[in-house]
């Protein structure tokens, strides 16, 4: 396909195989003036939907579709915000109008490198954003960081908001009277 060409919603819904839902738009065919900026934006967390946000309010004629490895959006402000945080969970309603705009699709389950490559991204989007962020967690260093019952603060937060990269964590927590934790900030204290 070329640059500048939107395809129809069947090739796109094929390219990643499990759309949650989807727009509806007219093609446009090549050449015409009129032929809509095509954006595809990897990763649906906060730097996802504020990039989407940005592109529709700017681009009166961008169809932006997000794709997320997980099956849901919103990315941390889903899974990585500490119940006791409600108002940093907020964003979840003005993310839930960037994705109602009918100019804009979700895909979930598609992971970039295994289920789409970039290179399939760029020969079919006008624009391709990677605003996936990091999900690894730092090593110490230390000598027992990896003994049972260590866990890190993304594991922790990701297996009480039910992430599903920690549906297998179980910390016991029956017999502990108390927790090391090491760093700093709001989540800590």
């Amino acid at each position: 396909m070329g640059r500048g060409l939107l395809l129809p919603h069947t090739r796109r819904l094929m390219l990643f195989m499990r759309p949650m839902r989807y727009s509806a738009s007219a093609t446009v065919t090549a050449g015409s003036s009129r032929d809509p900026l095509h954006v595809c934006v990897v990763g649906s967390g906060p730097a996802g939907f504020y990039t989407a946000e940005k592109m529709l309010k700017g681009h009166e004629g961008v169809q932006v579709d997000i794709i997320d490895r997980l099956p849901t959006p919103f990315g941390l402000v889903r899974s990585g915000v500490a119940p006791d945080h409600p108002e940093t969970k907020i964003v979840v309603n003005q993310f839930s109008r960037v994705a109602a705009n009918p100019r804009c699709s979700f895909f979930g389950n598609v992971t970039l490198g295994s289920d789409v490559s970039l290179s399939e991204l760029r020969k079919t989007y006008d624009v391709v954003v990677l605003a996936y962020g990091a999900e690894s967690d730092r090593s110490f260093g230390i000598p027992g960081e990896d003994l049972r019952g260590i866990h890190s603060a993304r594991e922790f937060v990701w297996w009480y908001n039910g992430h599903p990269d920690m549906c297998n964590l179980a910390p016991d927590l029956t017999n502990t009277d108390s927790a090391v934790v090491l760093g700093q900030g709001k989540c800590c204290a």
